[in-house]
Protein backbone atom coordinates (compact mmCIF):
# COMPACT_ATOMS: atom_id res chain seq x y z
CA UNK A 1 0.00 0.00 0.00
CA UNK A 2 0.74 3.76 -1.12
CA UNK A 3 1.62 6.44 1.65
CA UNK A 4 2.21 10.17 1.41
CA UNK A 5 5.72 10.29 1.45
CA UNK A 6 6.32 7.66 -1.13
CA UNK A 7 3.80 9.88 -3.18
CA UNK A 8 5.35 12.90 -2.72
CA UNK A 9 8.52 11.06 -4.16
CA UNK A 10 7.46 9.61 -7.20
CA UNK A 11 9.03 11.04 -10.11
CA UNK A 12 7.42 11.16 -13.95
CA UNK A 13 8.84 8.37 -16.39
CA UNK A 14 9.09 8.35 -20.70
CA UNK A 15 5.94 6.46 -20.32
CA UNK A 16 2.70 6.79 -17.96
CA UNK A 17 2.93 4.90 -14.56
CA UNK A 18 0.80 3.21 -12.93
CA UNK A 19 1.03 2.11 -8.95
CA UNK A 20 -1.14 0.05 -7.32
CA UNK A 21 -2.24 1.27 -3.68
CA UNK A 22 -4.63 -2.25 -2.80
CA UNK A 23 -8.11 -3.23 -3.92
CA UNK A 24 -8.03 -1.68 -7.37
CA UNK A 25 -7.10 1.99 -6.80
CA UNK A 26 -4.11 2.78 -8.72
CA UNK A 27 -1.86 6.05 -8.47
CA UNK A 28 -1.12 6.90 -12.24
CA UNK A 29 2.17 9.37 -13.23
CA UNK A 30 2.23 10.86 -16.45
CA UNK A 31 5.37 11.64 -18.29
CA UNK A 32 4.11 15.27 -17.91
CA UNK A 33 3.97 15.00 -14.35
CA UNK A 34 0.73 14.57 -12.80
CA UNK A 35 -0.81 12.40 -10.63
CA UNK A 36 -3.91 11.07 -11.15
CA UNK A 37 -6.07 8.29 -9.31
CA UNK A 38 -7.81 5.61 -11.03
CA UNK A 39 -10.40 3.32 -9.98
CA UNK A 40 -10.30 -0.14 -11.88
CA UNK A 41 -13.12 -2.22 -12.02
CA UNK A 42 -15.75 -4.75 -13.70
CA UNK A 43 -18.28 -2.92 -15.70
CA UNK A 44 -22.12 -4.57 -16.01
CA UNK A 45 -20.70 -6.23 -19.11
CA UNK A 46 -17.79 -7.85 -17.26
CA UNK A 47 -15.03 -6.26 -19.43
CA UNK A 48 -12.44 -4.61 -16.76
CA UNK A 49 -12.44 -0.71 -17.06
CA UNK A 50 -11.00 2.39 -15.42
CA UNK A 51 -12.32 5.27 -13.30
CA UNK A 52 -10.73 8.73 -12.56
CA UNK A 53 -10.86 9.67 -8.75
CA UNK A 54 -9.45 12.98 -9.48
CA UNK A 55 -5.66 14.09 -9.15
CA UNK A 56 -3.48 14.24 -6.45
CA UNK A 57 -2.91 16.42 -4.39
CA UNK A 58 -6.62 17.61 -4.82
CA UNK A 59 -7.75 14.55 -3.74
CA UNK A 60 -5.44 12.79 -1.01
CA UNK A 61 -4.32 9.40 -0.16
CA UNK A 62 -7.06 9.10 2.02
CA UNK A 63 -9.49 10.87 0.40
CA UNK A 64 -8.72 8.20 -2.67
CA UNK A 65 -9.48 5.29 -0.74
CA UNK A 66 -12.73 6.78 0.67
CA UNK A 67 -14.26 6.86 -3.23
CA UNK A 68 -12.87 3.79 -4.46
CA UNK A 69 -14.56 1.79 -1.23
CA UNK A 70 -18.06 4.20 -2.42
CA UNK A 71 -17.38 2.60 -6.41
CA UNK A 72 -17.17 -1.05 -4.89
CA UNK A 73 -20.36 -0.50 -3.26
CA UNK A 74 -22.25 0.53 -6.51
CA UNK A 75 -22.14 -2.31 -9.07
CA UNK A 76 -21.72 -1.22 -12.63
CA UNK A 77 -20.77 2.36 -11.60
CA UNK A 78 -21.18 4.95 -14.02
CA UNK A 79 -18.60 8.00 -14.04
CA UNK A 80 -20.98 11.17 -14.61
CA UNK A 81 -19.91 14.82 -14.73
CA UNK A 82 -21.46 17.36 -13.37
CA UNK A 83 -21.93 19.15 -16.83
CA UNK A 84 -22.78 15.86 -18.57
CA UNK A 85 -25.95 15.62 -15.51
CA UNK A 86 -27.29 19.05 -15.73
CA UNK A 87 -27.64 18.99 -19.58
CA UNK A 88 -29.53 15.75 -18.90
CA UNK A 89 -31.51 17.33 -16.15
CA UNK A 90 -32.23 20.45 -18.29
CA UNK A 91 -33.73 17.91 -20.81
CA UNK A 92 -35.65 16.08 -18.82
CA UNK A 93 -37.39 18.89 -16.84
CA UNK A 94 -38.76 19.98 -20.19
CA UNK A 95 -39.55 23.44 -19.61
CA UNK A 96 -42.44 24.87 -21.60
CA UNK A 97 -41.18 28.60 -21.45
CA UNK A 98 -37.87 28.89 -23.85
CA UNK A 99 -37.28 31.81 -21.97
CA UNK A 100 -37.22 30.21 -18.23
CA UNK A 101 -35.19 27.22 -20.08
CA UNK A 102 -32.47 29.53 -21.06
CA UNK A 103 -32.36 31.38 -17.85
CA UNK A 104 -31.82 28.34 -16.06
CA UNK A 105 -29.11 27.46 -18.61
CA UNK A 106 -27.38 30.52 -18.25
CA UNK A 107 -27.29 30.16 -13.93
CA UNK A 108 -26.02 26.46 -14.59
CA UNK A 109 -23.00 28.55 -17.33
CA UNK A 110 -22.12 30.89 -15.33
CA UNK A 111 -22.30 30.09 -11.68
CA UNK A 112 -21.52 25.86 -11.45
CA UNK A 113 -20.00 24.80 -14.07
CA UNK A 114 -16.69 26.68 -14.15
CA UNK A 115 -16.46 25.05 -10.41
CA UNK A 116 -17.97 21.82 -11.06
CA UNK A 117 -18.75 21.33 -14.78
CA UNK A 118 -15.46 18.36 -14.62
CA UNK A 119 -15.93 17.03 -11.82
CA UNK A 120 -17.32 13.04 -11.46
CA UNK A 121 -21.28 14.02 -9.54
CA UNK A 122 -20.51 11.11 -7.36
CA UNK A 123 -17.28 12.74 -5.77
CA UNK A 124 -18.85 16.40 -4.88
CA UNK A 125 -19.50 17.03 -1.65
CA UNK A 126 -21.10 20.30 -0.12
CA UNK A 127 -17.56 21.91 0.83
CA UNK A 128 -17.52 22.35 -3.15
CA UNK A 129 -21.10 23.77 -3.42
CA UNK A 130 -21.25 26.35 -0.68
CA UNK A 131 -18.65 28.07 -1.65
CA UNK A 132 -20.19 28.97 -4.96
CA UNK A 133 -23.63 30.01 -2.91
CA UNK A 134 -21.57 32.13 -0.67
CA UNK A 135 -19.82 34.21 -3.03
CA UNK A 136 -23.10 35.00 -4.99
CA UNK A 137 -24.55 35.88 -1.51
CA UNK A 138 -21.33 37.93 -1.11
CA UNK A 139 -22.42 40.29 -3.89
CA UNK A 140 -25.88 40.57 -2.79
CA UNK A 141 -27.92 38.26 -5.28
CA UNK A 142 -29.75 36.66 -2.17
CA UNK A 143 -32.72 35.61 -4.50
CA UNK A 144 -30.40 34.61 -7.13
CA UNK A 145 -28.29 32.43 -4.32
CA UNK A 146 -31.73 30.73 -3.27
CA UNK A 147 -32.23 29.82 -6.88
CA UNK A 148 -28.93 28.43 -7.73
CA UNK A 149 -29.18 25.97 -4.54
CA UNK A 150 -32.39 25.13 -5.67
CA UNK A 151 -31.21 24.30 -9.61
CA UNK A 152 -28.19 22.45 -7.85
CA UNK A 153 -30.09 20.12 -5.70
CA UNK A 154 -32.36 19.30 -8.91
CA UNK A 155 -29.50 18.05 -10.81
CA UNK A 156 -28.11 16.07 -8.19
CA UNK A 157 -31.39 14.62 -7.21
CA UNK A 158 -31.71 13.39 -11.11
CA UNK A 159 -28.31 11.97 -10.88
CA UNK A 160 -29.76 9.76 -7.77
CA UNK A 161 -32.73 8.82 -9.32
CA UNK A 162 -30.32 7.62 -13.01
CA UNK A 163 -27.82 5.94 -10.42
CA UNK A 164 -25.36 8.44 -11.66
CA UNK A 165 -24.76 9.17 -7.34
CA UNK A 166 -25.71 8.00 -3.98
CA UNK A 167 -26.55 11.32 -2.32
CA UNK A 168 -27.63 14.76 -3.06
CA UNK A 169 -24.59 17.29 -1.53
CA UNK A 170 -27.13 20.08 -2.62
CA UNK A 171 -29.75 19.62 -0.44
CA UNK A 172 -28.58 19.92 3.08
CA UNK A 173 -27.59 23.99 1.68
CA UNK A 174 -31.30 24.95 1.43
CA UNK A 175 -31.29 27.82 3.86
CA UNK A 176 -26.94 28.00 4.28
CA UNK A 177 -27.90 32.07 2.73
CA UNK A 178 -29.16 34.72 3.43
CA UNK A 179 -33.08 34.89 3.15
CA UNK A 180 -34.00 37.55 0.32
CA UNK A 181 -37.04 40.01 1.63
CA UNK A 182 -40.23 39.83 -0.60
CA UNK A 183 -40.52 42.75 -3.12
CA UNK A 184 -43.93 42.96 -4.64
CA UNK A 185 -44.26 44.73 -8.12
CA UNK A 186 -45.04 48.21 -7.66
CA UNK A 187 -48.98 49.14 -8.54
CA UNK A 188 -51.49 51.61 -8.44
CA UNK A 189 -54.21 49.87 -6.30
CA UNK A 190 -56.19 53.32 -5.72
CA UNK A 191 -59.12 53.64 -7.87
CA UNK A 192 -58.30 57.29 -8.69
CA UNK A 193 -54.71 56.76 -9.48
CA UNK A 194 -55.65 53.63 -11.67
CA UNK A 195 -58.03 56.24 -13.55
CA UNK A 196 -55.45 58.33 -14.13
CA UNK A 197 -53.44 55.48 -15.65
CA UNK A 198 -56.30 54.17 -17.97
CA UNK A 199 -56.68 58.04 -18.97
CA UNK A 200 -52.76 58.56 -20.01
CA UNK A 201 -52.83 55.41 -21.98
CA UNK A 202 -55.74 55.95 -23.32
CA UNK A 203 -54.54 59.36 -24.43
CA UNK A 204 -50.78 58.51 -25.71
CA UNK A 205 -50.36 59.65 -29.51
CA UNK A 206 -46.41 58.69 -29.73
CA UNK A 207 -47.02 54.93 -28.97
CA UNK A 208 -46.82 52.50 -31.76
CA UNK A 209 -50.30 51.04 -32.40
CA UNK A 210 -49.05 47.56 -30.85
CA UNK A 211 -48.02 48.52 -28.00
CA UNK A 212 -51.03 50.98 -27.41
CA UNK A 213 -53.30 48.22 -28.20
CA UNK A 214 -51.26 46.19 -25.46
CA UNK A 215 -51.17 48.52 -22.73
CA UNK A 216 -55.52 49.16 -23.13
CA UNK A 217 -56.19 45.43 -22.79
CA UNK A 218 -53.65 44.50 -20.15
CA UNK A 219 -56.29 46.23 -17.70
CA UNK A 220 -58.94 44.09 -18.74
CA UNK A 221 -57.51 40.81 -18.77
CA UNK A 222 -54.47 41.20 -16.47
CA UNK A 223 -52.27 38.83 -18.04
CA UNK A 224 -48.24 38.16 -17.06
CA UNK A 225 -45.85 39.86 -19.58
CA UNK A 226 -45.09 36.92 -21.34
CA UNK A 227 -48.38 35.57 -21.79
CA UNK A 228 -49.51 38.77 -23.39
CA UNK A 229 -46.52 39.27 -25.57
CA UNK A 230 -46.47 35.91 -27.41
CA UNK A 231 -50.33 35.84 -27.98
CA UNK A 232 -51.29 35.22 -31.57
CA UNK A 233 -54.34 35.41 -33.43
CA UNK A 234 -55.25 32.03 -33.10
CA UNK A 235 -55.65 32.40 -29.51
CA UNK A 236 -58.81 34.73 -29.92
CA UNK A 237 -62.23 32.65 -30.31
CA UNK A 238 -64.26 35.57 -30.94
CA UNK A 239 -67.39 33.38 -31.95
CA UNK A 240 -67.44 32.02 -28.38
CA UNK A 241 -65.62 35.11 -26.92
CA UNK A 242 -62.73 33.45 -25.10
CA UNK A 243 -59.01 34.13 -25.06
CA UNK A 244 -57.36 30.37 -24.64
CA UNK A 245 -53.53 30.63 -24.00
CA UNK A 246 -52.14 27.59 -24.21
CA UNK A 247 -50.23 27.38 -21.26
CA UNK A 248 -49.68 30.12 -18.67
CA UNK A 249 -46.50 30.12 -16.44
CA UNK A 250 -47.64 27.44 -14.42
CA UNK A 251 -47.91 24.97 -17.52
CA UNK A 252 -51.90 25.35 -17.89
CA UNK A 253 -54.32 26.16 -20.39
CA UNK A 254 -55.96 29.32 -19.14
CA UNK A 255 -59.03 31.44 -20.56
CA UNK A 256 -60.19 34.44 -20.38
CA UNK A 257 -63.63 35.36 -21.41
CA UNK A 258 -64.33 38.29 -23.29
CA UNK A 259 -66.27 41.51 -23.03
CA UNK A 260 -67.33 43.87 -25.64
CA UNK A 261 -64.63 46.66 -24.71
CA UNK A 262 -62.05 43.51 -24.70
CA UNK A 263 -63.47 42.01 -28.38
CA UNK A 264 -63.09 45.77 -29.85
CA UNK A 265 -59.37 46.11 -28.95
CA UNK A 266 -58.54 43.11 -29.84
CA UNK A 267 -59.98 43.69 -33.14
CA UNK A 268 -57.91 46.77 -33.78
CA UNK A 269 -55.11 44.44 -32.50
CA UNK A 270 -55.89 41.67 -35.10
CA UNK A 271 -56.05 44.28 -37.80
CA UNK A 272 -52.97 45.85 -37.25
CA UNK A 273 -50.90 42.69 -36.80
CA UNK A 274 -48.28 41.38 -39.00
CA UNK A 275 -50.30 37.62 -38.52
CA UNK A 276 -47.36 35.96 -36.38
CA UNK A 277 -48.40 37.40 -33.31
CA UNK A 278 -51.17 39.54 -32.15
CA UNK A 279 -49.10 42.51 -30.79
CA UNK A 280 -46.28 42.97 -32.95
CA UNK A 281 -42.78 44.02 -32.09
CA UNK A 282 -40.93 46.56 -34.26
CA UNK A 283 -39.22 44.04 -36.30
CA UNK A 284 -41.73 41.73 -38.42
CA UNK A 285 -42.54 38.57 -37.07
CA UNK A 286 -41.54 39.06 -33.52
CA UNK A 287 -43.24 39.80 -30.37
CA UNK A 288 -43.02 43.16 -28.47
CA UNK A 289 -39.91 42.88 -26.24
CA UNK A 290 -40.01 42.36 -22.11
CA UNK A 291 -39.18 45.71 -21.88
CA UNK A 292 -40.99 47.63 -24.26
CA UNK A 293 -44.03 47.99 -22.12
CA UNK A 294 -42.10 48.83 -18.89
CA UNK A 295 -40.93 51.28 -20.77
CA UNK A 296 -43.75 52.53 -22.69
CA UNK A 297 -45.23 52.96 -18.94
CA UNK A 298 -42.70 55.29 -18.04
CA UNK A 299 -42.95 57.03 -21.10
CA UNK A 300 -46.45 58.13 -20.29
CA UNK A 301 -44.85 59.87 -16.84
CA UNK A 302 -45.40 56.27 -14.62
CA UNK A 303 -42.51 55.82 -12.86
CA UNK A 304 -41.08 52.27 -11.56
CA UNK A 305 -42.22 52.93 -7.93
CA UNK A 306 -45.75 53.62 -9.05
CA UNK A 307 -46.56 51.05 -11.36
CA UNK A 308 -44.61 48.38 -13.82
CA UNK A 309 -47.02 45.92 -16.47
CA UNK A 310 -47.24 43.06 -13.88
CA UNK A 311 -48.76 45.67 -11.66
CA UNK A 312 -51.95 45.52 -13.50
CA UNK A 313 -52.53 42.09 -11.77
CA UNK A 314 -52.08 43.86 -8.54
CA UNK A 315 -54.44 46.22 -9.56
CA UNK A 316 -57.25 43.89 -10.57
CA UNK A 317 -56.75 41.78 -7.36
CA UNK A 318 -57.26 44.74 -5.41
CA UNK A 319 -59.75 46.85 -6.65
CA UNK A 320 -62.33 44.13 -7.48
CA UNK A 321 -61.76 42.67 -3.90
CA UNK A 322 -61.72 46.47 -2.16
CA UNK A 323 -64.42 47.97 -4.16
CA UNK A 324 -66.66 45.81 -6.38
CA UNK A 325 -66.06 42.50 -3.92
CA UNK A 326 -66.07 39.83 -6.04
CA UNK A 327 -65.06 36.70 -4.73
CA UNK A 328 -62.17 35.42 -3.78
CA UNK A 329 -61.91 32.45 -5.55
CA UNK A 330 -63.11 33.56 -8.86
CA UNK A 331 -60.20 36.22 -8.50
CA UNK A 332 -57.47 34.17 -7.77
CA UNK A 333 -59.02 31.65 -10.72
CA UNK A 334 -58.78 34.48 -13.27
CA UNK A 335 -55.06 35.43 -12.26
CA UNK A 336 -54.09 31.51 -12.96
CA UNK A 337 -52.90 30.58 -9.93
CA UNK A 338 -53.14 27.49 -8.20
CA UNK A 339 -55.26 26.10 -5.76
CA UNK A 340 -53.53 26.13 -2.29
CA UNK A 341 -55.63 22.95 -0.98
CA UNK A 342 -54.27 20.53 -2.88
CA UNK A 343 -57.57 18.05 -1.87
CA UNK A 344 -59.53 20.31 -3.36
CA UNK A 345 -57.73 21.64 -6.34
CA UNK A 346 -57.54 17.43 -7.06
CA UNK A 347 -61.56 17.33 -7.30
CA UNK A 348 -62.42 20.74 -8.37
CA UNK A 349 -61.04 20.98 -11.98
CA UNK A 350 -64.12 23.73 -13.54
CA UNK A 351 -63.12 25.85 -15.54
CA UNK A 352 -66.39 27.94 -14.11
CA UNK A 353 -66.31 29.45 -16.91
CA UNK A 354 -69.81 31.27 -16.85
CA UNK A 355 -68.98 32.69 -13.33
CA UNK A 356 -66.17 34.22 -14.36
CA UNK A 357 -67.74 35.53 -17.44
CA UNK A 358 -70.00 37.22 -14.72
CA UNK A 359 -66.62 38.64 -13.08
CA UNK A 360 -64.66 39.85 -15.78
CA UNK A 361 -67.97 41.47 -17.38
CA UNK A 362 -68.10 43.18 -14.04
CA UNK A 363 -64.44 44.24 -14.07
CA UNK A 364 -65.10 45.50 -17.86
CA UNK A 365 -67.94 47.96 -16.63
CA UNK A 366 -66.07 49.26 -13.92
CA UNK A 367 -63.14 49.99 -16.30
CA UNK A 368 -65.46 51.82 -18.57
CA UNK A 369 -67.21 53.70 -15.35
CA UNK A 370 -64.57 55.46 -13.63
CA UNK A 371 -62.55 56.20 -17.33
CA UNK A 372 -66.00 58.81 -17.53
CA UNK A 373 -65.71 60.30 -14.58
Amino acid sequence: MLNNTQIKKLKPATKIQRILDADGLYLEITPAGSKIWRYRYKSFSDAWTMKSLGKYPDINLERARELRDELKSISGYEEVSFHQTALEWLEYKDYSSIKNKHIVLRRIENYLLPELGDQVLSHIRPRQILPILKRIEARGYLELARRVQNITSQIFKYGVQNLYCETNPAEPLQGATKKPRVRHMSAIVDQEGFKQLLNKIDQAEHLIPSVKLCLQIAPYVFLRSESIRMAKPQHIDFQNKLWVIPKDKMGREHWIPLTDPMMALLEQALTSSDGQYLFNGARPNRPLSEGTLNVALRSLGINKDQHVFHGFRSSFSTLSREVLRLPDDLIEAQLGHVQRNKVRAAYDRSQRIEERREMMQAWSDYLDKIRRY
